[in-house]
């Protein structure tokens, strides 16, 4: 069903750093213009305005038809159960206006011609030449305890590598779970790489790129023969503004949907439900077992 918003709530993570919260509005104004609709940005967390805030501010604005849409690159804790846990509390104080939340980025293949820029630009910065299957490629993201979201980063370097030609795609974690930039770099030169070029798998700039970056040095004086390269984060390009786009349109067009069959959040809600019925056919009565997770459709 087609639905028209009056705002465009954009919602970011939030980060420490000032120049990470700087780039993002930055972002929020560029997609503004190329939508040609309202934004309001807002934060999970560690930035202002809030969530709460940034929906009030819609609805004062005059707002009754809200879309909602999380700027993260992967369906994880965040996009899957936090938000829309602050989501439903902000909309029950306002019970005249209709919210609908949109899909995360995922692996578009808008993304794909980002890091593919990202790498052309990397390389651009040597003066060494290297043949092609000399040059490995490792894309590096964020790394999470949400396993989905950490398969979507395989996932997207095999398309890079297939979309692209690339001969040696890899990819590692900035933290949380293994490989890590330095272990995946080694992996890369046990292949015959002469030549890394670390692509950040990030929307914006902050303490993550700034981490991955150091990860790459030290990685480099554990191989003082390998040429190490590091790439920028995804912003600003077209492509992340074309991406954002496209999920903002399925909000539009009621087809924005996600894949959970995976999901851990609504296995657990699944075995509480199962174990409830369990404990209901022993007993004969009726017990209530609500589990801390979001249900996912």
């Amino acid at each position: 069903m087609h639905f028209q918003p009056d705002a465009l709530l954009l919602i970011g993570h939030g980060s420490p750093d000032a120049a990470g919260n700087a780039e993002f509005y930055r972002f929020a104004e560029d997609l503004g213009q190329f939508l040609g609709v309202a934004i309001q940005p807002c934060f999970l967390e560690l930035a202002e305005p809030s969530i709460e805030e940034g929906f009030a501010q819609c609805v004062a604005a005059g707002a009754r038809r809200i879309a909602a849409l999380p700027l993260f690159l992967g369906a994880g804790r965040h996009q899957k159960r936090d938000v829309p846990d602050v989501l439903i509390e902000a909309q029950a104080a306002y019970p005249g206006v209709t919210l609908r939340y949109g899909a995360p980025l995922g692996s578009q293949l808008h993304l794909i011609d980002v890091l593919a820029a990202r790498a052309a630009a990397a390389l651009a910065q040597s003066s060494r030449t290297f043949s092609p299957d000399a040059t490995a490629f490792l894309v590096v993201g964020r790394g999470s305890k949400d396993p989905q979201s950490n398969a979507e980063l395989p996932r997207l370097a095999r398309l890079l590598a297939e979309v692209y030609g690339y001969p040696l795609v890899e990819y590692a974690f900035q933290a949380v779970v293994a490989p890590d930039v330095g272990q995946a770099v080694t992996r890369c030169v046990r292949l015959g790489a002469q030549r890394v070029v670390v692509l950040p798998y990030l929307l914006f700039t902050g303490f993550v790129r700034d981490d991955i970056a150091r990860q790459a040095r030290a990685a480099q004086e554990r191989h003082p023969e390998v040429e190490i390269l590091v790439g920028e984060h995804l912003f600003p390009h077209l492509g992340l503004l074309t991406a954002a786009a496209a999920r903002y349109r399925e909000i539009v067009e009621g087809t924005a949907a996600m894949t959970c069959d995976l999901c851990i959040y609504r296995q657990r809600a699944i075995d509480a439900d199962a174990h409830a019925q369990h404990l209901d056919a022993h007993h004969h009565h009726r017990h209530t077992h609500h589990s801390d997770e979001e249900v996912h459709p």
